[in-house]
């Protein structure tokens, strides 16, 4: 882990009393059905700080949560949603917000790629278009870190909240 994403993590870390979760060793990968490693910046993260939520706005998922989009709208799934689909049907969600906005990384971009090279996909509500808010993963966290607005609210506020305390 990079030396700004530790302190990023800590600090965070130091206003919330949750332990954070400890994977077992070589424990990378996200559910059988997914058969993918996940980038080491979310794993550090959760290791850190666990599921979630930053600024009680946008809430991260542990890895035996994580659905791909098409996943989370299969009960709803029909020819039209299906072609709408297309273009984000494989990415695998790691946060939600509070607006509707999901964060994720393809799936074919964790299979091809190195997982710590992936981009972060948001898929915006009631959208199918996924667009490119950070090009890493470990990008995506220190933009957070930094007050970057990439969910039109403004910057987070500076405050991690523990799926337990919730």
């Amino acid at each position: 882990m990079t030396a700004d994403l530790q302190t990023l993590f800590t600090n965070l870390a130091k206003a919330s009393a949750n332990q954070g979760v400890h994977p077992e060793p070589g424990s990378g990968l996200v559910q059988p059905t997914h058969g993918v490693e996940i980038p080491s910046a979310y794993k550090d993260f959760l290791r850190l700080l666990g599921p979630g939520s930053w600024g009680e706005f946008l809430h991260f998922h542990a890895p035996e949560h994580m659905s791909t989009h098409e996943e989370l709208l299969s009960s709803f799934m029909d020819d039209d949603l299906q072609e709408l689909l297309e273009p984000t049907a494989d990415v695998l969600v790691f946060a939600s917000s509070d607006n509707g906005d999901m964060c994720g990384w393809h799936l074919h971009d964790l299979i091809r790629m190195p997982p710590d090279a992936c981009p972060v996909i948001r898929i915006a509500p009631r959208s199918f278009d996924g667009v490119v808010i950070a090009a890493t993963t470990a990008e995506f966290f220190q933009l957070l870190g930094q007050g970057a607005n990439l969910f039109g609210v403004g910057a987070l506020p500076w405050v991690f909240r523990p799926r337990s305390q919730q």
